[in-house]
């Protein structure tokens, strides 16, 4: 065997020994990265097991849990109360309408055996409950009316039955109808209605069919005064 065919046989034993040292290492790496992703795999496991543990924990300590359904409980008992403090507004105002219509209707009762005290202490309260109805809201188109149709027919009363109409009476008949004329034009323009041209239109002659018959008053009041002063 000749010098260069040892030299060749050396070096392809090298070269099979250093293919054998490669193949090793590369094992030994690939099985050092399988741990290392395993590791890796296994903290991240842990991580989210001790966060989602803390995350217990925390809405245990605080009771988040106890709090949210106490917050839910809260909101329902609130919506509820609104509804309730509506419908009872809604019933208020109901009832103080219905006092004022009954009221207007006590003054168009009036006869021949109503005297002048009687007559002023009906305005009085009528008033009073007109005041009330106004300052708790707006009054509705109908409510208003009724409520001067009802005096209209009081003031044709008293010249029917001749009830003395003294100057007190006056002054507060007086102060209704500015009253009600100044109330009808808030309910006007407060009012909703897709008809309440029509419903504003009667409610406008009503209040001129008031004036009108507020006048007659007057002059039965004077003319009243002038047979007392003869008397």
């Amino acid at each position: 065997m000749s010098k260069s065919e040892v030299i060749q046989n050396l070096l392809d034993e090298l070269n099979n020994q250093n293919q054998i040292y490669i193949a090793i290492i590369g094992i030994i790496l690939t099985v050092i990265g399988l741990g290392f992703t395993l590791f890796s795999f296994m903290q991240l496991r842990f991580s989210d097991k001790q966060i989602k543990k803390m995350e217990d924990d925390f809405k245990q300590d605080f009771k988040i849990e106890e709090n949210n359904e106490a917050l839910k409980d809260m909101k329902a008992t609130l919506v509820k109360a609104r509804k309730n403090e509506k419908l009872l507004k809604e019933e208020i105002i109901t009832a103080t309408d219905l006092n004022l219509e009954n009221s207007s209707f006590l003054l168009s009762q009036v006869d021949g055996d109503t005297h002048t005290l009687e007559l002023n202490n009906m305005l009085i309260n009528f008033n009073t409950t007109f005041d009330k109805a106004i300052s708790t809201h707006k009054l509705n188109l109908s409510t208003l009316q009724h409520v001067i149709v009802n005096l209209i027919n009081c003031l044709q009363r008293i010249r029917r039955y001749k009830i003395r109409y003294d100057e007190e009476a006056y002054y507060k008949i007086n102060s209704l109808f500015d009253k009600l004329s100044r109330q009808s034009t808030i309910s006007i323009q407060a009012n909703p209605d897709m008809n309440r041209y029509f419903t504003q239109h009667s409610l406008l002659k009503c209040l001129t069919s008031l004036k009108s018959e507020i006048k007659e008053c007057d002059k039965y009041m004077n003319n009243e005064l002038e047979d007392h002063d003869i008397d």
